[in-house]
């Protein structure tokens, strides 16, 4: 009786000291991990569009033979967003509005790019504008107006080799009038006030809408989730996003707890642009690119892999083999001469996502 008594208190003692040991979760295969993964990996576009107040979408086509500056077509169909920027994205947390995506700042971050484009438009349909009022000849300078983006929409129109000469000469003679016009009256080295160009910009009342788009892995058709930017990062802060969609089920990707160490084996998961360019059927459906490496280096805020990271694994999620996010995919390794340096990236560490989602994550 005594013997049984001292077993089970053994067997209590052993199941309590059991309980206070941190699970280990077991490696998987690559393979096994690739197959669970795929589904959670998603790839993100942002789009720019832009509308005159006259109704038509505006579109960047060409660039003028004199100057060589952006011409831009119009058109009374929407022709949807043009993409401006794309990359790769996870959800990392749930809840009953929906999903919580990350991805790399720069990926959403487009201020650079679109900004410079929407003041370009603005200044090339302000310049149309007032070239419409100085050439309409007495006629109705609406009509003008209208018939000057006619003809800067030839090439979208027609191609080039289809075009007769006299609509080639028509077309180039005028969008370099467009942009003779702009720096003769409404620059800013003759209008120096701009109380001209806010004239004619006003007349033309241009309206640029960004969107966020993010595609499941599967066929292309399927709708992509409707994106919402939750937090974009601020400067110091690591390179990061958080957008929010909703009617998403994928369940979040898990951030793992152990510290990551130097030489330990890793996958990079994402969109990458040349994998598009291998594949010609890319087109036709999104599938996430794993790539394996390893950990070169363990800094306090960013790891150095050797996987490759490219043109569109920004934002993807860099794992172990015990399928846990150990970081994210944030720098692409360039030469001097600015081309990419293959086996060499960095990633933003897991501690630096939960600083930056705090709200999430909590401090």
């Amino acid at each position: 009786m005594k013997s049984l008594r001292t077993y089970l208190l053994m067997l209590l003692f052993m199941s309590i000291c059991m309980a206070c040991v941190p699970r280990v979760y077991a490696a998987e295969t690559w393979e096994t991990l690739d197959k669970r993964l795929k589904q959670q990996v998603f790839e993100i576009t942002v789009g720019l569009k832009m509308q005159t107040k006259d109704g038509h979408y505006v579109v960047i086509s060409d660039l003028s033979p004199k100057l060589k500056l952006p011409v831009f077509s119009s058109w009374s169909r929407d022709l949807g967003y043009r993409v401006v920027s794309f990359g790769s994205a996870f959800p990392i947390k749930t809840s009953k509005q929906g999903a919580y995506f990350l991805t790399a700042g720069h990926v959403v971050d487009t201020s650079k790019t679109t900004e410079p484009m929407i003041k370009e438009c603005e200044r090339f349909f302000a310049a149309m504008r007032l070239l419409a009022e100085q050439t309409a000849g007495g006629r109705d300078v609406e009509s003008r107006y209208q018939e000057l983006q006619t003809v800067a929409t030839y090439p979208q129109v027609k191609q080039w080799t289809q075009m007769s000469t006299s609509e080639r000469t028509l077309y180039a003679n005028t969008v370099d009038a467009i942009w003779d016009c702009y720096e003769t009256y409404l620059s800013e080295r003759v209008d120096r006030n701009r109380t001209l160009f806010k004239k004619y910009s006003a007349i033309v009342g241009l309206n640029s809408e960004i969107g966020y788009f993010i595609h499941p892995s599967g066929p292309a058709s399927k709708p992509p989730l409707i994106g919402h930017l939750h937090k974009v990062a601020k400067e110091g802060e690591p390179d990061l996003a958080i957008l929010t969609a909703k009617n998403c089920p994928v369940a979040p990707m898990e951030l793992d707890s152990i510290e990551p160490s130097e030489g330990q084996e890793v996958q990079v998961i994402g969109y990458p642009i040349a994998s598009d360019k291998i594949d010609s059927d890319s087109s036709q459906y999104y599938a996430p690119t794993f790539s394996t490496g390893r950990i070169s280096r363990v800094a306090p805020r960013m790891l150095q892999v050797d996987a490759p990271i490219t043109k569109g694994n920004s934002g993807g999620p860099v794992v172990n083999q015990r399928g846990k996010v150990i970081g994210v995919a944030a720098r692409r390794a360039l030469s001097e001469m600015g081309g990419e340096l293959p086996n060499f990236g960095g990633a933003v560490t897991v501690q630096g996502i939960k600083n930056f989602a705090s709200d999430l994550f909590g401090h």
